[in-house]
């Protein structure tokens, strides 16, 4: 029960986080219902109905060349697709469209299983990082999932390894990050940059570099890349940001947890994406 009736437009904007542009959408193409009967926006709710948005299909944007790329798929339902990304591949294509990416590989899948969806990455990786990726079906899931995170109901976690030892067992680096107006891809900590939070835990130490665990409370651009940089302890084989390294071939970054409060049923899912070969023989110690 409600403590107090609302209508179902309030219900919906201010309980589940519906914008009015959704709600919009719904209203005109698509259908709502109460109790199995069509219902308008300004229908009563008590608290014991049982509500149905049925919002209009979307299509994959044609801007995205398709890929048929095999997919490492950790979870999917009707609205979230979420995989595990591997290494060298960009989550959306570049500048020209006419790179592979994730992006391209999900639209293939997508059309393979007459599934009608649109591709929208709730946090990116980059090229080179693996790991768990979180992929919206549809505007309200990705709206809805992005506001979890950013209200601290979800936690996104790395594993990586450093240049050297950190001076202390664990860590939380605070600093803002800005685009380095010197570079059209870096990025640097700036006093007038967007805040940025990053835990650090070091997990132990091999060949002289700390295996780290990393958990983010903030989603900035290669945040973990540059929080690293800017202690001193570059992610080893991070060549932007840091140095290349003979131990491995991209940086030392896997996004290997997500937990994360779904969406539409709200129910605690977490979700683990194994290490992939080269930082599993990286961390290992001989």
């Amino acid at each position: 029960m409600l403590k107090h009736p609302k209508t179902l437009k309030e219900f919906l904007r201010d309980d589940k986080g519906m914008s009015w542009t959704t709600l919009k959408t719904a209203k005109f193409d698509g259908r709502l219902l109460c109790d199995g009967e069509e219902a308008t926006v300004r229908r009563k709710l008590y608290g014991n109905e049982t509500l149905q948005v049925e919002l209009p299909p979307v299509s994959f944007p044609a801007a995205i060349p398709l890929y048929p790329l095999p997919l490492n798929i950790l979870f999917e339902d009707e609205h979230l697709l979420i995989v595990n990304k591997p290494p060298g591949l960009p989550t959306l294509p570049g500048r020209q469209q006419e790179e592979l990416s994730l992006a391209g590989a999900v639209g293939a899948y997508y059309k393979e299983q007459g599934i009608s969806a649109s591709f929208h990455a709730v946090s990116r990786l980059d090229k080179h990082t693996s790991g768990v990726l979180p992929i919206a079906k549809h505007p309200y899931a990705h709206q809805r999932l992005t506001a979890f995170f950013q209200h601290g109901k979800g936690e996104k976690r790395y594993l990586g390894v450093v240049c050297g030892q950190w001076e202390q067992q664990t860590g939380c680096i605070d600093a803002p990050i800005a685009r380095n107006p010197n570079s059209i891809v870096e990025h640097c900590v700036a006093v007038h940059g967007k805040p940025a939070v990053t835990a650090y835990e070091k997990v132990k130490t091999v060949h002289g570099n700390d295996v780290t665990r990393f958990t983010l409370y903030t989603g900035r651009t290669h945040q973990i890349r540059v929080h690293t940089a800017y202690c001193g302890h570059s992610l080893v084989g991070d060549s932007l940001y840091g140095k290349a390294s003979t131990l491995i071939e991209r940086q030392a970054l896997h996004a290997d947890m997500l937990s994360f409060c779904h969406p539409v049923t709200e129910q605690r899912h977490n979700i683990y994406a194994d290490l992939p070969q080269d930082i599993k023989q990286l961390v290992q110690e001989k």
